[in-house]
């Protein structure tokens, strides 16, 4: 098959459906994703041949002009059985928000024939799964910030296509948003906030992380994106945890948990090393586990309330005796 032909199997795959639209400048970036080097023209006879033979229709209202499948027409529609349907309808919720916006409307075509896939076999066993499995969070659900949807295509284009980019961003205790360059470095979700690590300005070597909504604009700088020498996105975290992490040695942690609080941890441990032993002169269950000195791991044991009793570390005890002296004077 040649290369011609294969290349408009592929504009055919990405052609939306009306009233959704795609222009020729994005079929052509999205043809060159794919590893396909076609000009503008090129393009452009390849949409005029395919539309002389198939339900294609050009909307020619404004520029740029708008492609599309006719909203009768069947498209190309991809072979799928009731798995790879069930597969595709599950992934779906957790794959939009950290996909670019480009490409995951490349592949919503298997998203929208997975869920029509599911609606004709109702009544298979199958298709009833999705009304029976949630993922629910472990802490109070937020909702999430605010993302200008514009500013995130644009990074998560350049994060795509390794770009540097020119921003303006808000900090935290700020009036107005500054400019500043960044070279995006990779993308974390934590909970319902989307963190960009990135470097910024002339400091290329230490890398940060900044709120994704806290972005007000976003464009290609016209540069490559710098990448300090051996960045990985993994090592970042290990060495960072997203400014979480208050000290990079381990906690020997050693508590007391009262009534049934820490019964689940008999089932799901702490860490590999957890010990778990009757506490007879407290009345309670014992726990001793080494884990990371975290503001996360603080949290997790301030929501046990009076439930449980920091022995240990002495350190993390005399932080969390003066935590209560503080919360009884504001509750007093």
């Amino acid at each position: 098959m040649s290369e011609s032909t294969l290349r408009q199997l592929d504009m055919m795959k990405l052609m939306p459906r009306y009233p959704s639209k795609i222009s020729t400048t994005q079929l052509k970036e999205q043809l060159e994703d794919l590893g396909y080097l076609p000009t503008m023209r090129m393009v452009q006879r390849d949409l005029e041949m395919l539309a002389s033979v198939l339900p294609l229709i050009c909307d020619d209202r404004e520029k740029p002009y708008g492609w599309s499948w006719h909203k009768d027409a069947l498209g190309v529609q991809p072979a799928m059985d009731p798995i790879e349907a069930l597969t595709f309808s599950l992934a779906e919720q957790y794959l939009e928000p950290i996909m670019p916006g480009k490409s995951f409307n490349r592949i919503k075509i298997f998203f929208d024939r997975a869920n029509s896939v599911l609606k004709e076999v109702k009544k298979n066993q199958i298709s009833r799964w999705r009304k029976r499995v949630r993922v629910e969070p472990q802490w109070q659900r937020l909702l999430p910030a605010n993302i200008d949807r514009e500013v995130e295509a644009e990074i998560y284009d350049a994060l795509l296509r390794k770009r540097q980019l020119s921003v303006t961003y808000l900090n935290r205790n700020a009036k107005s948003a500054k400019r500043r360059i960044i070279n995006p470095l990779g993308l974390v979700l934590r909970g319902s906030i989307h963190y960009l690590i990135c470097t910024m300005d002339e400091d290329v070597e230490n890398s940060r992380f900044l709120p994704l909504h806290r972005f007000k604009s976003a464009e290609w700088s016209g540069e490559d994106a710098y990448e300090p020498k051996g960045f990985s996105i993994d090592k970042y975290l290990e060495e960072n945890n997203l400014g979480y992490l208050y000290s990079k040695k381990s906690v020997a942690l050693d508590v007391v948990f009262y009534g049934s609080a820490g019964f689940h941890l008999s089932e799901t441990p702490l860490s590999k090393d957890q010990q778990i032993s009757e506490d007879k002169k407290r009345g309670g269950m014992r726990v001793k586990a080494t884990l990371e000195d975290t503001a996360q791991l603080r949290w997790w044991l301030l929501g046990f309330s009076d439930q449980v009793e920091v022995l240990g570390p002495k350190s993390l005890r005399d932080e969390f005796t003066d935590i209560t002296k503080k919360m009884a004077l504001i509750y007093k």
